[in-house]
């Protein structure tokens, strides 16, 4: 429960705003939820993505460095 209370501290966003902040596609997202690689909150129909499960799930697919110059071809 204290992970949980962590995640949720900062609030949550809706669908539309964690699309933003992520800039990512809607189905991306919905499917990233689905394969249980991102936490979110439902009330009801509606879905809420906790700020800090967002920002945790972008931080784990982050790729710098050595990694990032190797995909970029250089």
């Amino acid at each position: 429960m204290e992970r949980e209370l962590e995640l949720v501290k900062d609030g949550a966003m809706t669908i539309e705003e964690a699309i933003r902040f992520a800039g990512v596609g809607r189905s991306f997202l919905y499917e990233a939820m689905a394969r249980g690689e991102l936490a979110y909150v439902k009330i009801g129909a509606a879905r809420r993505i906790p700020r800090r499960a967002l920002e945790e799930w972008l931080a784990r697919h982050l790729v710098a460095g050595r990694q990032a110059r190797t995909e970029r071809g250089a």
